[in-house]
């Protein structure tokens, strides 16, 4: 049984394990970026390393910055993260143009390798809809790609996924993504 719970400082080392591990054997070119990309700076992403965005996935999970979902499952070593999903205030992410402040963006899904189509984002994006009204998100947004494929690097969840939860399908935000939005 999945159980989701929102990314707190008491779930630290339970999202730096499971970044550090199984979050993305099947990604591996986002090894290392601790969710860290859109929240960076330009610069600071020219200048980033695994350890700097280690250190900063810490210092924004403390400070609230960084905010998300995290979905576990028991196993015979205990409990462990199988799923991660950045959901946050729009504004956190500067690398986005600024929206008003009752907007929350998901920007990333990663799901542990032999998860990977057991519904363990539909558990993540289905709580998230539940919970971001609870904090005084109004709307929410993704930009997952256009084509509804989602391909090894399609890190922003399928088309699918977002139009089953009832996003209606808005604009293109560049040649391969299109907005969806959700009133909540």
């Amino acid at each position: 049984m999945i159980q989701i719970r929102r990314l707190s400082t008491q779930e630290t080392d339970s999202f730096l394990q499971f970044m550090d591990g199984p979050a993305f054997t099947s990604q591996p070119q986002w090894h290392g970026c601790y969710c860290q990309e859109y929240l960076n700076s330009r610069s600071e992403n020219e200048q980033a390393t695994p350890e700097s965005n280690r250190v900063l996935a810490c210092e924004r999970i403390a400070t609230g910055v960084m905010q998300g979902y995290l979905a576990f499952e028991q196993s015979p070593e205990g409990e462990i993260v199988i799923g991660w999903m950045a959901a946050n205030n729009h504004n956190n992410f500067r690398l986005l143009p600024q929206e008003e402040e009752v907007v929350a963006t998901i920007i990333c899904f990663s799901v542990e390798a032999k998860k990977q189509s057991q519904g363990v984002a539909s558990a993540l994006l289905e709580f998230a809809l539940k919970d971001l009204p609870s904090q005084g998100y109004r709307r929410v947004q993704a930009a997952p790609l256009a084509s509804g494929q989602f391909e090894t690097w399609g890190y922003r969840g399928p088309l699918s996924l977002y139009k089953k939860f009832g996003f209606n399908e808005g604009p293109m935000v560049d040649e391969q993504h299109v907005l969806v939005i959700k009133e909540v």
